[in-house]
């Protein structure tokens, strides 16, 4: 039976531990964790090279008393700042050297002949809480491996969440009382047991307890000043802290947040902090999800011919635009936009079976989520913002991936190869289930981040969905369906912000309005859960009510209020008052 092995590589130790196929039921992996985990002490220092962490693997894996030939793919996970594609550290404590070049990842597929993969030990965390179900909702959480440093990532409604593509390097902090690193380390605390540094005695022993009680104050100051910075409603501290705490039975969970009530005045209310009782073991079933993950998007990958797609090929090629006047430049532009919306109907009925589809699914629970990249793929961070606002519908039911990522998405583009990496990161971290939808925007249909992102999906189970250009003539096995966009060559050829981007941004349109409207949030023509926000929505729906029920401007205000501004329960609440429209 297939083997998927995680690696957690740590300061003192490394770790693994391994599954069987079958651990990967349902919509996700079982609840709770049962594989057994086994630790090598780390040869790495700053002159280790690669081989020697290929040499450590292989023992570790003996250790766990697996045969190589059993295993499908490895997940590593690692303090240090990986390269968006999980293929390198960037940078790093110098112990992590050997994983500063890719000679690494080759060495280990090579030698243990299966897929590699590396992902930062805070974002492995994450990935394994999501997997169990804890990351859920239209919030912010912070997780905080906390362990020889401090590790940290934030989750935001479902996305790893990095302003200016950059990690939190909460650890690297520095604060009169030393770096957030040095102030939160384990190690300290473990070194009170002078005789062999057992963390789990220093907690469970009566002694040493004004130090305790000073780290775990330091550790509160650590997490407000973390939930000031990035907003946070919860805080998961895993790791080496995590697991010490629940093998000694230690109550710092409940000290923590008897701390945390006392919060300081720029938080609006106490951020709640968990202690995760699954310890390193997160970074682990992280590791080991990343794993299977990025095997299926590798299996399923497809590379279409360049040369034949058609928005790389001149809408006319004999015009010279620069010599051509402008009106001329312009009524050209506008001819081609003209026909890239009426080429569309050859794509209707396509769209009718997944907006229907849809809508089974919504009805079930099931979000929307749309995974894109590159200029046309914006367009739909356009539609992922407007639904909640004009038809009510929840914010975390309707989510935006982009290659690159959502923080910085309305300002720059991708600038280093991150539409050619994989989404699978971003994917566990939603935590994607069969009653999902995801729909992925690329012109080309050739970014891996969206194949890989829809290949992951329907291997969940989650209905898939590409939208591209034009129809492939090879097999697509990453998706359920494709959607053609059908639009043809471009005025300027490889610019589908053109003609493909007003396609996209008319499928878009067809699919969200058309799914909104079989979820009952329109009457007639009338939009009924638009969300009064400001003086133009609240217009809105006061004319709303007017026209659907015939009353004036100043009762329907009246009766938005006591509505508490809420159209739909308005609505409902006229109707059973027995009014007629």
């Amino acid at each position: 039976m297939d083997i998927y092995v995680g690696i957690d590589i740590g300061g003192t130790w490394i770790k693994g531990a391994f599954v069987r196929e079958n651990f990967f039921t349902g919509d996700a992996p079982q609840t709770g964790l049962g594989f057994t985990v086994k630790k090598v002490r780390s040869p790495l220092s700053a002159n280790s090279n690669p081989q020697l962490l290929v040499e450590v693997l292989n023992d570790l894996i003996e250790k766990l008393n697996i045969k190589p030939s059993e295993i499908k793919a490895i997940g590593i996970s690692t303090a240090g700042i990986v390269d968006y594609a999980g293929t390198k550290v960037i940078k790093s404590a110098p112990h992590l050297d050997a994983l500063k070049n890719e000679g690494w990842k080759v060495e280990v597929e090579q030698k243990l002949r299966c897929k590699a993969c590396l992902i930062n030990d805070a974002d492995a965390a994450a990935i394994g809480l999501a997997e169990l179900g804890y990351l859920k909702g239209n919030k912010t959480i912070g997780i905080m491996p906390v362990g020889t440093g401090l590790g940290f990532s934030v989750w935001k409604n479902g996305r790893r969440w990095r302003p200016g593509k950059s990690y939190p390097l909460l650890g690297s902090i520095d604060t009169p009382g030393g770096r957030y690193d040095s102030i939160a380390s384990v190690s300290k605390l473990a070194a009170l047991e002078k005789k062999d540094g057992d963390l789990t005695k220093v907690l469970s022993h009566p002694s040493s307890k004004n130090e305790k009680e000073r780290y775990i104050r330091n550790l509160v100051k650590i997490i407000n000043s973390t939930a000031i910075l990035y907003s946070l409603d919860e805080v998961f501290v895993c790791g080496g802290l995590a697991g010490g705490v629940h093998a000694a039975g230690f109550p710092m969970e409940d000290l923590l947040n008897e701390y945390l009530q006392k919060a300081p005045d720029e938080l609006s209310k106490p951020v709640k902090a968990t202690i995760a009782r699954e310890g390193n073991q997160l970074q682990l079933l992280g590791a080991i999800a990343l794993a299977k993950g990025e095997l299926i998007a590798f299996n399923n990958k497809r590379v279409p011919d360049y040369e034949a797609l058609k928005t790389e090929i001149p809408y006319k090629k004999e015009i010279r635009l620069e010599e051509m006047p402008t009106g001329n430049i312009i009524e050209v532009l506008w001819k081609s936009e003209q026909e890239a919306g009426a080429l569309l109907k050859g794509s209707l009925a396509i769209m009718e079976v997944v907006v229907d589809e849809s809508v089974r699914r919504v009805n079930d629970g099931g979000r929307i989520i749309y995974v894109r990249s590159g200029t046309s793929g914006r367009i739909a961070t356009m539609d992922a913002v407007e639904i909640p606002c004009t038809y009510g519908f929840p914010e975390e039911s309707i989510i935006g991936l982009i290659a690159g990522g959502i923080s910085d998405a309305a300002i720059e583009i991708e600038s280093d190869f991150e539409e050619d990496a994989s989404a699978v990161p971003e994917m566990l971290l939603l935590n994607i289930n069969s009653k999902d939808i995801v729909i992925g925007i690329s012109a080309s249909g050739a970014a891996y981040y969206v194949q890989s992102a829809l290949a992951f999906a329907k291997a969940r189970g989650a209905l898939s969905v590409q939208i591209q250009a034009a129809l492939q003539d090879m097999d697509l096995p990453f998706c359920d369906h494709v959607i053609p966009l059908l639009s043809g060559n471009e005025v300027v050829a490889g610019s589908t912000r053109m003609k493909a981007g007003t396609a996209t941004k008319k499928t878009l349109n067809f699919l969200s309005s058309a799914i909104m409207i079989k979820l009952g949030k329109v009457a007639g023509s009338y939009m009924v859960d638009v969300a009064c926000i400001n003086n133009k929505l609240v217009e809105r729906a006061q004319g709303i009510l007017k026209i659907l029920f015939d009353i004036d401007k100043e009762e329907a205000m009246t009766l938005l209020l006591e509505a508490d501004m809420d159209l739909n329960r308005a609505i409902r609440n006229i109707k059973m008052n027995k009014r007629k429209i």
